[in-house]
């Protein structure tokens, strides 16, 4: 039986998308919710099968409360990050993650000061990138621990110095077809890259965040040309001419207050068989190679290991973790410069020091504004 012959119920946020999904599911029963569905009457449908067409940001809540429901049939249909008009069924064994980013090119061509990803460090024995079978392999393995990802960041370093960089996105796309999937660029290569791969991007559904450093903001209009003329979608970041300093030149005992403090909590990043918590976390080792540093490098979670499944890795990360200790309850900017290479870069780059200042003030001004800068940040990341 087809798919879409066993949707029983459909569960919608969008009336002008009602037509489209009458045609889709012609047999069904429509129900049009502003939020989320009431728990108890979806638990009641999706014995008889459901698909709930809802925004992409709703699909994780909604789900959750079918976690231990017998014989539930449930569908997703994510409108706002797919094209496509077909179901993905969902096993419900398994959580959905909330965001992943992964790091398919480890080297950068502006080599900015204080990278967060310490990228202009960045001297990997394995080379500059991801490997990809390594990359595919390591999607799957996450595929068997999460029925899906509301948001994948493929990054870098700079991600279009990948020359598989379609590939990369369109193996994402494949195994994780409910995702938000983007891009991350400073922009600055994208008018080089060839109709076939923009349009192989597209295809995939994936789009850019583009990262609005000085030297992109100066090619805006040429960027958005570019991807505008290859029917891509894009988002411009704010103006970034500042960066900041997060980890401690001494770590501290308690990891909570940098944690609650966070404003990129949840920021996951997989690589080479590992999920991290943060960036921070799967990148140090970069700077403890370059400054003799010990800061810890074992703040991960190995996809391979026997036994993981993903409700006790979304139960990890949601509390505070080793590498927490090692970072500062709220970040100190600095202007941002590039072509600060290896030999070049400092390491109070990066390091907070100890000062009334970066220690007390800075985490309570944080504090005040944390709620206001992820709302901002999530705004800003909308699709334009």
């Amino acid at each position: 039986m087809r798919i879409l012959e066993r949707i029983a119920f459909v569960y919608y946020d969008d009336k002008k998308r009602f037509p489209a999904l009458q045609k889709l599911c012609p047999q069904a029963e429509f129900r049009f919710v502003k939020d989320l569905p009431a728990a108890d009457a979806l638990r009641e449908a999706a014995a008889q099968g459901v698909l709930l067409a809802l925004e992409n940001r709703k699909l994780r809540a909604a789900v959750l409360p079918l976690r231990d429901a017998p014989g539930a049939r449930l569908y997703v249909l994510p409108y706002d990050v797919r094209s496509a008009a077909d179901p993905v069924g969902i096993d419900l064994s398994k959580p959905r993650l909330d965001y992943m980013e992964t790091e398919i090119t480890r080297v950068c061509n502006l080599n900015c000061r204080g990278c967060c990803d310490f990228s202009n460090l960045a001297n990997e024995p394995g080379g500059k990138f991801y490997d990809y079978d390594r990359y595919v392999s390591d999607l799957r393995q996450m595929k068997k621990l999460f029925w899906g990802i509301e948001k994948i960041r493929i990054m870098g370093g700079e991600p279009l110095l990948n020359p598989r960089l379609a590939e990369y996105a369109e193996a994402a796309r494949e195994i994780f077809p409910d995702s938000d999937l983007r891009i991350v660029t400073n922009g600055l290569l994208l008018s080089g890259l060839s109709a076939d791969v923009l349009a192989r991007v597209k295809a995939a559904d994936c789009s850019f965040d583009i990262s609005n450093y000085p030297p992109t903001h100066r090619k805006k209009a040429e960027i958005l040309h570019t991807l505008k003329n290859a029917g891509v979608a894009c988002n411009f970041s704010v103006p970034m001419r500042f960066f900041f300093r997060n980890i401690l030149e001494v770590p501290v005992d308690d990891p909570a207050p940098a944690f609650n403090n966070c404003i990129f909590t949840h920021c996951h990043m997989m690589g080479d068989g590992k999920l991290a918590p943060c960036s921070y976390a799967y990148c140090i080792s970069r700077f403890n190679r370059r400054f003799g540093a010990s800061y810890p490098e074992t703040d991960f979670v190995d996809l391979y290991a026997e036994g993981l499944n993903g409700w006790d890795i979304r139960q990890a990360f949601s509390q505070p973790h080793e590498f927490c200790r090692c970072c500062g309850s709220g970040i100190i900017p600095f202007r941002w410069k590039g072509g600060v290479h290896s030999s070049d870069a400092k390491k109070e780059d990066w390091q907070i020091r100890r000062s009334f200042i970066n220690t007390t003030l800075a985490p309570k001004a944080q504090r005040l504004v944390k709620n206001a800068a992820m709302t901002l940040r999530a705004r800003i990341q909308k699709k334009q």
